[in-house]
């Protein structure tokens, strides 16, 4: 009896053993297990949650139509109201009381540049005092067969000085002093003369508005010839800029309408003063003209955004941006069996949340969502908002 008492405690004794260090060794196997594949493990957890929460799942909203303004959104480049090239009419060395240099300011009337002039002025007084000597010398026949205008022959004689112009050449009261006058080259000498005065004029170019110089071509002490581009001037205080505008809008915009610029974070307001009448060929769009109302900080060749806005009686639908792909589609769901649709949307305008979208019909139901690795046929669940804000 006691022999088997010291049996079965023995075998008990033995059991144990075999059971702890079985226990150890498989405790020792799931570890290992565990710490080289916890990260499959866990992914394969996480996909198994996005499956059904994220994926399944989408925030929805229904079309609806209604009146909205019209924002037409575009961009351009701010060009001066007048830009013009100068260029020499005669010839001769360029001589400038200014800088002949890009940026250089000058006011309306101020001399740019002059050509040295000292030739044709001393050819020009040459000729007058021969014209004084042809005057002079027909003078006693005006005296003898025209004596009652001789007063008005003697006193323009008098008045010629080689170094100003001419003044008014003197009436004709009868034919036979007309006559007399022509005959004797006394007028086409007075028009020779008057016409290298103007020619002198073209010496000198005085500013036409108060701007500043856009490009130089030459420099001064060069020789130009007639022709030979000097330099380019704009005018700053008369900015303008060319907004492209899509065709279907251009019975809606008027002259007048006001359009908001902006410029990096500056914004400031812009009024239309005209529209093109021809279209570009490549994007269909027609050329609409702005003036902005503030030219402070404002510079040629800087590009703006330009909104504008103007009241329309067509219904459209109003889309969050964030819910299109491709530029204009939409994935709609049909409500028998929960599929995607895609759809093509016909936009009108947008701005920076929404498109505002024609020929869609009411009670459409949508995804106001960006969606990922989704397509035509999945299935989803909706979730209605209220609104598309």
């Amino acid at each position: 009896m006691k022999a088997r008492k010291i049996v079965v405690f023995v075998l008990l004794l033995v059991f144990l053993g075999l059971l702890i260090v079985v226990g150890s060794i498989s405790y020792n196997s799931g570890m290992s297990y565990g710490e080289a594949n916890a990260e499959k493990i866990r992914k394969s957890k996480i996909i198994s949650v996005d499956s059904v929460l994220v994926e399944n799942f989408v925030t929805a909203a229904y079309t609806r139509n209604e009146k909205s303004p019209i924002m037409v959104k575009s961009s351009g480049r701010i060009v001066p109201g007048k830009m013009i090239g100068i260029s020499s009419e005669v010839q001769g060395v360029l001589e400038s009381s200014i800088t002949l240099k890009k940026g250089t300011k000058f006011k309306k009337g101020d001399l740019l540049f002059k050509l040295r002039d000292t030739d044709i002025k001393l050819m020009l007084a040459a000729k007058k005092s021969a014209y004084l000597s042809l005057i002079a010398q027909n003078l006693p026949d005006i005296a003898t067969d025209f004596s009652t205008e001789f007063e008005k022959w003697n006193a323009f004689f008098n008045a010629i000085n080689v170094d100003q112009p001419l003044n008014e050449f003197p009436d004709f009261n009868t034919t036979r002093e007309k006559n007399f006058i022509i005959s004797r080259n006394i007028l086409a000498e007075y028009l020779s003369i008057k016409s290298d005065e103007f020619r002198l004029s073209k010496y000198f170019q005085f500013a036409p508005f108060s701007g500043s110089i856009v490009e130089s071509f030459t420099d001064e002490g060069a020789i130009v010839n007639p022709g030979s581009p000097v330099i380019q001037i704009m005018r700053n205080d008369e900015l303008e800029i060319e907004i492209p505008v899509p065709l279907k809008f251009m019975d809606n915009i008027k002259v007048g309408n006001t359009v908001e610029l902006k410029e990096n974070e500056r914004s400031f307001d812009g009024v239309v003063i005209r529209k093109g009448d021809f279209i570009n060929a490549k994007t269909q769009n027609v050329p609409v003209y702005v003036r902005p109302l503030n030219t402070k900080s404002l510079y040629y060749g800087m590009y703006v955004e330009a909104n504008i806005e103007f009241n329309s009686n067509q219904n459209v639908v109003k889309i969050p941006r964030k819910a299109l792909f491709e530029n204009e589609r939409l994935f709609t769901i049909n409500e028998l069996d929960s599929t995607l649709v895609s759809i093509s949307l016909d936009i009108r305008s947008s701005d920076d949340k929404f498109v505002y979208v024609e020929n869609l019909n009411d009670s459409i139901l949508y995804v106001t969502q960006p969606l990922i690795n989704k397509k035509e046929k999945n299935k989803v669940t909706p979730v209605i908002q209220q609104n598309n804000e």
